[in-house]
């Protein structure tokens, strides 16, 4: 047989033919790779995200906790106190040895920002305690300091009359027991949180604060900081600068007035300070809507360390609620008298603001401060 001949130009050879056969698996070899590849950077994106988002959390925290907020808790007494009768409160002690009855009493009292125009005649209440108990009574300002919670609960201060926001952490660590508050029969005197928007957003309920800016007075204000920031946190369960921003506008005037003219969507004001304004005519009701209002948050608060003879406690509760409270500045405090409380049901509100603030740490405001509408800070 004659050899064949040579394939036509342009026709393969066999070599070329199985270079072809090949390909396909390069193509596998190439298409897992670029899987592998996928696959690990997915994984890594993951860990990434998991990451960032737990600092991003742990960034949050601090900042609220920068802002004074705590993790919330049902605050109790401490484990050495006893409450037998359920009242949330310290009972006297069960050893004799224990009980206080000096001849001199420490009567200790809040000031507040108002120290020339006082709410109680405190001189004419210290001779009607002297006079009832024939005690020496000695008087002294009160500022819930560290010295003076320590003495409270070592029984060296025996009686103590203080804003009501402080009560429930001396009541909880230094056994003290409030009995009245300062008011007249409509209720006590005290203030109340309104939390406003301005008239031409959309902003109705607590829930629609989510994602906006709330305006503030400063870190230490009850009903213009630590009373709304617990109400959100309890009510809607937001928190400050997560879900929601907050800054601080240094005064309550500021914060109405850049509420109404519109540089301020939402502020917690004090209930006080909107009805003064709206008496000077200053500003109308129409001017702002009020989309919360709390219960009032009680000024004064009096009462007496748990380790106080009881015999002398109850003699000493008496007669403060009986002291007509004539000499006090008649401007202020025309008509108010201490009135009897129940702890644990008249003061649920304050104990919720305590429940997620510590009023041992300072607050450290963390957020902008807003300047007063028109002024430079």
């Amino acid at each position: 047989m004659s050899e064949p001949s040579e394939l036509p130009h342009g026709v393969p050879q066999q070599g070329s033919w199985s270079a072809r056969s090949e390909l396909p698996g390069i193509l596998r070899i190439v298409l897992y790779a670029v899987l592998a590849v996928t696959v690990g950077v997915i994984g890594y994106s993951a860990v990434r995200a998991t990451r960032e988002q737990a600092a991003m959390e742990k960034g949050q925290g601090r900042l609220t906790a920068q802002l004074g907020l705590v993790q919330p808790a049902n605050k109790h007494l401490a484990p050495e106190y006893s409450d037998r009768q359920g009242r949330l409160m310290a009972d006297a002690p069960s050893d004799p040895q224990q009980l206080v009855d000096p001849d001199t009493l420490v009567l200790a009292h809040y000031e507040g920002d108002e120290e020339a125009d006082e709410r109680v005649d405190w001189d004419s209440l210290q001779a009607a305690i002297t006079a009832a108990t024939g005690k020496t009574v000695t008087t002294q300002p009160y500022v819930n300091s560290a010295d003076e919670i320590a003495s409270i609960k070592a029984g060296k201060i025996h009686l103590v009359a203080l804003h009501a926001a402080d009560v429930p952490y001396l009541v909880n660590n230094a056994g003290y027991n409030p009995v009245a508050v300062l008011g007249t029969r409509v209720g006590a005197n005290g203030n109340h949180l309104v939390l406003a928007a301005n008239v031409k957003n959309s902003i109705k309920t607590l829930a629609d604060l989510r994602g906006k800016k709330l305006t503030c007075t400063r870190p230490d204000s009850i009903t213009g900081y630590r009373a709304a920031i617990a109400v959100l946190a309890q009510e809607v369960g937001m928190r400050p600068d997560v879900d929601y921003d907050v800054h601080f506008s240094l005064g309550q005037k500021r914060s109405i007035r850049g509420l109404i003219e519109g540089q301020f969507a939402v502020a917690a004001l004090s209930a006080d300070k909107l009805q003064s304004m709206l008496d000077d005519g200053e500003i109308s009701k129409s001017d702002y809507r009020v989309i919360y209002e709390s219960q009032v948050i009680p000024r004064l608060t009096f009462g007496y360390s748990h380790q106080l003879k009881p015999e002398l406690a109850t003699k000493i509760t008496q007669l403060a609620l009986e002291f007509p409270n004539d000499g006090a500045a008649a401007d202020r405090a025309d008509g108010m008298r201490f009135y009897p409380i129940d702890y644990k049901k008249d003061f649920t509100f304050v104990r919720t603001i305590d429940n997620w603030f510590d009023p041992r740490f300072g607050q450290h405001a963390s957020t902008s401060i807003v300047p007063e509408p028109g002024r430079t800070p």
